[in-house]
């Protein structure tokens, strides 16, 4: 099939799915289409093993029947989180109304004074669209992303993102792009809660040595702007909180770069861990976080 046709199918897709989405909004349409979805993604199981894996590494205390219901929720959050987002696409203006509760802007706001930026931290965890879109409205901000190899995966979502005011950048894009983001005093923001692949380094993460990308770390020593972490939770459909930092403490001055990249990783997982501790059933549970022990 030749480009420019495949170009033309991926744009009649787009615009077919803008539609559906444009169609969908609070209230009863939402609660249709997720209460179809979520019964289907139950019976499905998608990574079932992998999530239960991750929960019983991360919970080994918690009885079968506590751990189960974690599951079940994560598989609901997944749904709610692409069911708001696509509500949002006909009237964008409903992202800054979903918050209804916003601990910690001082934070942001402190960092911004003093002038170096900030690099914001989050989890997949309630809705990190919404999270990412609303902190974007606020503050100049751009979020790191991993595009999607599907043309169409890759241009609807980015065009969903866009819908909402969010600015991204590939997370293939040179570290110079960040730094010099960072040096106009503006903020970045990165989901660094999964495996972080051969490039990342190893840290304890609920007791467990896995790969965690040093990213967030490494714009941090370079630049001086401090790590803050961001977390939203769901108390119902279309109604969160978020709360922001307080920002982790710079690493001891006499540190090299590479102790202090280590130590900084270290304690981002540790925010993780809280974040995720007292809220479990929101969750991406289903991805391979631990892949060392999973994959042996």
């Amino acid at each position: 099939m030749k480009e420019e046709t495949k170009k033309k199918i991926t744009e009649y897709q787009i615009r077919a799915f803008m539609a559906f989405a444009e169609s969908i909004r609070p209230g009863w349409r939402a609660r249709l289409l997720a209460g179809t979805l979520i019964p289907l993604v139950k019976i499905l199981g998608i990574r079932k093993d992998v999530a239960r894996r991750n929960i019983m590494l991360c919970f080994p205390e918690k009885e079968k029947a506590e751990r189960e219901k974690i599951l079940a929720e994560s598989y609901e959050s997944m749904i709610w989180t692409g069911v708001e987002m696509l509500a949002w696409q006909r009237d964008p203006s409903l992202i800054d109304s979903m918050v209804v509760e916003a601990g910690g802007k001082e934070h942001i706001e402190k960092a911004l004074r003093d002038g170096k930026g900030a690099v914001v931290f989050s989890a997949h965890l309630g809705n990190w669209e919404l999270a990412a879109a609303w902190f974007g409205r606020s503050y100049p901000f751009h979020g790191i992303v991993r595009h999607s190899d599907s043309p169409f995966q890759r241009e609807l979502i980015e065009k969903m993102r866009e819908r909402g005011g969010l600015r991204t950048i590939s997370k293939d894009a040179s570290m110079k792009r960040v730094i010099t983001m960072l040096r106009k005093n503006e903020t970045f923001g990165a989901l660094d809660d999964q495996h972080g692949g051969d490039e990342g380094i190893k840290t304890p993460f609920f007791g467990e040595e896995t790969s965690t990308a040093a990213g967030p770390a490494a714009f941090s020593v370079l630049t001086g702007a401090p790590m803050i972490p961001l977390s939203i939770k769901r108390i119902e459909p279309f109604r969160f909180t978020v709360k922001i930092g307080p920002p982790l403490q710079p690493p001891p001055p006499e540190y090299s770069r590479d102790e202090a990249i280590r130590d900084l990783t270290i304690r981002m997982n540790l925010e993780y861990e809280k974040m995720i501790r007292a809220n479990p059933g929101q969750w991406l549970w289903q991805h391979r976080r631990f892949r060392e022990i999973i994959d042996g």
